[in-house]
């Protein structure tokens, strides 16, 4: 069974964001994958607001990356966190998928004429591997 990474984002309105996220997670499950979501799991234990906390949290959250065969990207805005996860991404060669909040997917060969995303988002994965 294939891992996935989700990459959504957890700061903001955290309550929508979490539920956005088990969402996502769910879709990957229920499609076959075994979802690896670590804003669903850290925010347990380690506290957010906490700087040293997050930081803590997202180098975790990259750790389990690592063992992922793709990282999924929900949604049309990139948040700081998920910036620096996509770095990541591309920096261990882990082929990425973009889906709006929706689910639906993002072609990446029409994104500079797809209205649900951003000029921030299109730099924030310039260089990433799609799948």
């Amino acid at each position: 069974m294939k891992r996935v990474f989700i990459c959504s984002p957890y700061r903001g309105d955290v309550e929508r964001n979490l539920k956005a996220a088990r969402k996502h997670a769910r879709m990957a499950a229920i499609i076959g994958y075994c979802p690896i979501a670590p804003h669903l799991f850290f925010p347990q234990f380690l506290n957010d607001k906490d700087p040293e906390e997050r930081i803590q949290g997202i180098t975790l959250g990259v750790e389990q990356m690592k063992i992922c065969d793709e990282v999924w990207v929900f949604g049309g805005h990139i948040s700081n966190g998920m910036a620096y996860e996509l770095e990541k991404a591309k920096e261990l060669k882990i082929p990425v998928r973009l889906y709006d909040n929706e689910g639906n997917r993002i072609n990446p060969a029409t994104m500079m004429i797809d209205d649900r995303i951003s000029d921030a988002y299109r730099n924030a994965i310039y260089g990433l591997e799609f799948v």
